[in-house]
């Protein structure tokens, strides 16, 4: 009778949990509802994150290709220093170009917390700061030696030399990147429990990052002060030009987009550095990420609100490019001349269909002038 009366309650309950299966409860149907809805919701994020990661990548590379074809075809950018801001914005490229379509696909495959994928921007944002720093360096020193005199200017800034700074500068934030990822070292916003070694990262920082900060602090105030000095000189000199080499508002342009590289990647640097001691807030960690992010796309807009050559190339190529119509370049001259400029707006002509500025044909060379005239002159 007990073996009976277990058996009966075996099957109740068995049939119990069959129709609590078969039927769900009330609770049951707003648990999956909720579940329905916050797949909605995290899909419909997903989407706007992608929209407006694909918007920043295109701003973003747009003024960076803007700002490399601005130096390529206006005359008063046309100078061999200013090499060193078109690696700046190949170094910002890389970041536009892929760091943020990385965040793209991650969105689109659904792995957004992809250690792979984190590794690769880190690797890239790693190689921008490294490359954008001991460029400012290099430039500050070239537009304090513009302040000087042209046979020391052309002794040291010459186009060999600077080109071959370039690629040092590039090989040396490309090898210390990689040999990073390959070693494993930290600091890394990617994997907190990497290792860090005190000595040799103190060394690195000492040596890449706060060495090429200060040195490029000390210059840019040093080329202020000198810029100010030679002012109150000017009346005075014969030619100015001949000792004044460095364009007072790329000085003025560099400095700030120098402060702004400063104030967007320090957060990110102590963030990294900290969090390889003791664990960070993974929010503070995307918010530090993301500015240091925003730095790649809003330099070169800065350039052109700062600087008059650029804003205007800037325009006519942003309404080029929407409009697809003709655009002309003012012929310019400017007061300071490197390189023997001759002070025409443009040189090369870069884009087919761009109508730099219209050419006046020779009577000559055009055999329907040519024509038109000697009827013209057998008339009379």
């Amino acid at each position: 009778m007990h073996q009976i009366s277990s058996d009966s309650a075996g099957m109740v309950a068995n049939l119990t949990a069959t129709n609590q299966w078969s039927f769900p409860t009330t609770s049951s149907l707003s648990y999956k509802e909720s579940n329905v809805d916050n797949e909605t919701m995290a899909s419909w994020n997903g989407v706007s994150r992608l929209i407006f990661l694909s918007g920043t990548a295109t701003v973003g590379t747009m003024g960076s290709i803007f700002a490399i074809t601005a130096i390529a075809v206006i005359d008063p950018l046309q100078v061999r220093g200013n090499i060193y801001l078109v690696s700046l914005a190949l170094a910002n490229l890389l970041v536009t170009g892929l760091v943020l379509p990385a965040s793209c696909i991650a969105i689109l495959a659904s792995i957004p917390h992809d250690q792979g994928i984190c590794a690769f921007q880190w690797l890239v944002m790693e190689v921008c700061f490294l490359v954008s720093v001991l460029t400012f360096m290099f430039i500050a020193m070239e537009n304090f030696v513009g302040l000087g005199s042209v046979i020391s200017y052309d002794f040291c800034c010459t186009r060999n030399r600077i080109v071959t700074t370039v690629s040092t500068i590039w090989s040396t934030a490309v090898a210390f990147s990689v040999g990073q990822q390959i070693t494993g070292f930290g600091p890394s916003l990617c994997d907190s429990s990497a290792p860090v070694w005190l000595p040799y990262h103190a060394v690195c920082g000492l040596l890449l990052v706060m060495m090429p900060i200060l040195i490029s602090s000390s210059y840019f105030v040093r080329a202020i002060f000198k810029l100010k000095a030679f002012k109150l000189q000017m009346e005075a000199l014969e030619d100015p030009t001949a000792y004044v080499l460095t364009d007072e508002a790329v000085l003025k342009s560099n400095i700030v987009v120098f402060i702004l590289m400063l104030m967007m990647w320090i957060p990110t640097v102590v963030v990294s550095v900290v969090g390889s001691i003791h664990p960070v807030g993974q929010k503070l960690i995307d918010v530090t990420w993301w500015i240091s992010l925003s730095n790649s796309c809003l330099y070169s807009y800065v350039y052109a609100a700062t600087n008059k050559d650029f804003r205007e190339a800037f325009n006519k190529l942003f309404y080029y490019f929407c409009c697809k119509s003709h655009v002309s370049f003012s012929r310019k001259s400017r007061d300071v001349r490197r390189n023997g400029a001759d002070g025409r707006g443009l040189r090369v002509h870069i884009i087919p269909g761009l109508n730099i500025y219209a050419q006046r044909k020779d009577p000559a060379k055009d055999p329907l002038r040519s024509f038109q005239l000697k009827k013209g002159s057998s008339e009379l």
